[in-house]
């Protein structure tokens, strides 16, 4: 049931990337996307977390930055199997997103 513990604890995770995004890429929005934003989180989702940088990041930024994100958010206790999806985009590319909820760095609260 390590799942259902994960998904009951998206909210405290997403926080933890976003303090994560804060220390890695200061002038970055955090939100969530999907599932978790919509309410509608399933067995098979993930926490869809959509990282919008000033501009449309190359692929290699990409890859260097959500390593970096998740390097970071480990250190600040996200845990390995928690599912989280980091999304990389440039300020246009908000628009594909149907429902986002911002998510800002701030001490996590535990249920």
């Amino acid at each position: 049931m390590l799942w259902l513990h994960n998904l009951r604890r998206w909210r405290e995770y997403a926080i933890l990337v976003a303090c994560a995004v804060e220390k890695v890429v200061s002038n970055a929005l955090v939100f969530v996307a999907g599932g978790a934003a919509e309410g509608r989180l399933t067995v098979s989702s993930d926490i869809d977390v959509v990282v919008v940088l000033p501009h449309r990041p190359s692929f290699e930024e990409a890859v260097d930055l959500r390593t970096r994100i998740l390097e970071e958010a480990e250190k600040l206790g996200l845990p390995l199997t928690a599912p989280v999806e980091i999304h990389l985009v440039g300020q246009e590319d908000l628009k594909h997103y149907k429902t986002l909820e911002r998510v800002k760095c701030r001490k996590p609260i535990t249920a």
